[in-house]
């Protein structure tokens, strides 16, 4: 038949225009070795998918520690940044000691951490591995994953990771990990409650994995960790200010060798505030003249205060952070005044003066840069000296620099002051309580004198009716009982209102004694708080809350066209 062939024992016969039996294999083997490099030059273009494809998607549903569960069991928490310029590490730590918790890299300052070192912990809690990124230790430094380990990184290597370590209260390592660069991709942006696709690794392990991470919880700025606020006063119970704008300086006496205090005073303002009217007036108003002698001053006809600044002054103060902390050397009094032995103690001395205090025998502390002293209406009084500027260097440290450190790298964010912070009591900032005058007590014998009537009276009734005096004399008797009755009344009245007003004046002392005592407490309590440190203040800060005359009068002009 036209177009084919019959078949025969067994054998199918190719059709007229078809292929050989030896050529269909041979085309076949070439399909199949095309195939192959295709798709091994495509594996070799996409390593991840290549890894992925051996990881298996089981891997990639893994949480990243699964033996971190409970955020409660953290009990310290280490971070380690790599500085790339200086190739230097910095570390930064909080850990609990004692039942408290402090900043190793601060001085042991108390941290303010539970909540904040809960929310790191959590934020590794249950963390997924969305994808696996390599397998290879050549991609690290490319994912910035690479440990920062001191004895590894070197002057200008690239791609150091962060390192993140929680560890529960025994010591044992919980979590571990490098986080890496971020990624940038569309993918990557950011995500829910500010996460973002982070690389990053688990130390000791070369698999560098994607995630969603909220780095900012991992965070090693001083004041995330601490108490933020330092006085711990409401800024609507100032009721008082005291501005003492002076300068002072230290130096050894060329002659004997002795240390001298030169002291440049230009004013001092006294103020008060009326939180009813909403009002600051002037109490007092002293200027110095070359010799550091006070004169007095006052307003002049077109100059008033400036309530503006002052109020900025007061909201400050409710508002007063801190950059930085230096612990003090130990010897000052529970009150923080200079104890003999304290003074006796070079060390000691010279640790004030490096920072713009000094201490003289006697107890009283001088500064460098004057004195502001807040008075609040539960009788606390707040000192507040300030010290020498300062400089603050990387995530919050006092850069403390000495003639060997100029020479090194500089890292200085901002620019600071010193300031020491004392608590004392002021019993003229409480309002004594008005005691009414007793009224005068009965006189002793009233009683007696009554009783003696009614004897009278019965002696009257049995005296002989014959007598005609008997009659008026029973009658005598009557009044003067009556007399002696009302007198009672009125003595028993006066002893009642004595006493009442004996209770209320003791309810009115009580009280005012429970306030004293109330205020003593709270001084001890800020006094223990404040006594171990320098605290370190931005020069914004104090430019706020130290003000001389010039910054707390106005001309009534300039007042004027503020309204406008």
């Amino acid at each position: 038949m036209n177009g084919h062939r019959e078949q025969t024992a067994g054998m199918t016969q190719p059709t007229d225009g078809g292929l050989s039996p030896a050529m269909r294999r041979t085309a076949g083997f070439l399909a199949v070795g095309a195939g192959l490099l295709l798709l091994g030059g495509w594996l070799n273009l996409r390593p991840s998918l290549r890894q992925r494809a051996v990881v298996g998607e089981a891997e990639q549903a893994k949480v990243l520690f699964p033996e971190l569960a409970d955020a409660a069991k953290a009990a310290s928490l280490e971070i380690v940044s790599f500085d790339d310029e200086t190739a230097t590490l910095k570390p930064f730590k909080v850990v609990r000691s004692g039942g408290v918790w402090v900043l190793p890299s601060h001085e042991n300052y108390p941290a303010d951490a539970k909540d904040q070192l809960a929310a790191a912990a959590t934020e590794l809690i249950d963390r997924p591995v969305l994808d696996v990124v390599s397998d290879s230790p050549g991609d690290h430094e490319t994912y910035g994953v690479i440990e920062p380990d001191p004895e590894k990184i070197k002057v200008g290597m690239t791609g150091v990771g962060q390192l993140v370590e929680i560890r529960d209260a025994s010591g044992n390592k919980l979590a571990r990990l490098i986080v890496g660069k971020e990624d940038k991709r569309p993918a990557g942006a950011a995500g829910a409650g500010g996460r973002s696709l982070r690389f990053v690794r688990r130390a000791g392990q070369d698999r560098v994995y994607r995630v969603e991470l909220d780095t900012s919880k991992f965070s090693t700025k001083f004041d995330d960790w601490i108490e933020k606020d330092l006085l711990k006063l409401s800024p609507w119970d100032v009721r008082q200010l005291t501005l003492d704008d002076s300068t002072c300086s230290f130096g050894a006496d060329e002659a004997t060798g002795r240390l001298k205090v030169s002291l440049d005073r230009n004013s001092i303002a006294e103020l008060a505030y009326d939180d009813k009217d909403a009002k600051w007036s002037l109490l007092k108003l002293e200027s110095f003249d070359d010799k550091n002698q006070p004169k007095p001053d006052k307003l002049t006809d077109d100059e008033e205060l400036a309530s503006g600044k002052l109020n900025d002054l007061r909201n400050a103060l409710g508002d007063l952070k801190i950059v930085d902390v230096v612990r003090k050397p130990s010897g000052l009094s529970a009150d923080l005044k200079a104890e003999e032995k304290f003074t006796g103690d070079r060390e000691a001395v010279t640790s004030l003066a490096q920072r713009g205090f000094f201490a003289f025998q006697q107890g009283d502390i001088v500064s460098s840069n004057g004195e502001t002293v807040v008075g609040m209406k539960d009788g606390v009084e707040y000192l507040l000296r300030f010290g020498n500027g300062t400089t603050v260097a990387g995530e919050g440290k006092a850069a403390e620099k000495t003639a060997e450190d100029a020479a090194k790298p500089e890292e200085v964010e901002s620019t600071g002051r010193y300031l020491f912070v004392t608590a004392r009591f002021n019993e003229g900032l409480l309002t004594k309580p008005a005691l009414d005058p007793l009224p005068e007590a009965p006189a002793e014998g009233d009683a007696a004198k009554k009783d003696e009537k009614k004897e009278e009276e019965k002696g009257a009734d049995k005296t002989d009716t014959k007598d005609g005096a008997t009659g008026e004399k029973a009658a005598g008797a009557v009044d003067e009982l009556k007399k002696a009755e009302e007198a009672e009344a009125k003595a028993q009245a006066a002893l009642e209102e004595r006493r009442r007003v004996e209770a209320e004046n003791r309810r009115k002392q009580e009280q005012y004694d429970d306030q004293v005592k109330a205020a003593q407490k709270r001084i001890r309590e800020l006094n223990n708080r404040f006594a171990d440190w320098y605290y370190v203040v931005s020069d914004e800060e104090f430019a706020k809350i130290h003000l001389g005359r010039a910054a707390i009068v106005q001309k009534k002009e300039a007042a004027a066209d503020a309204k406008k």
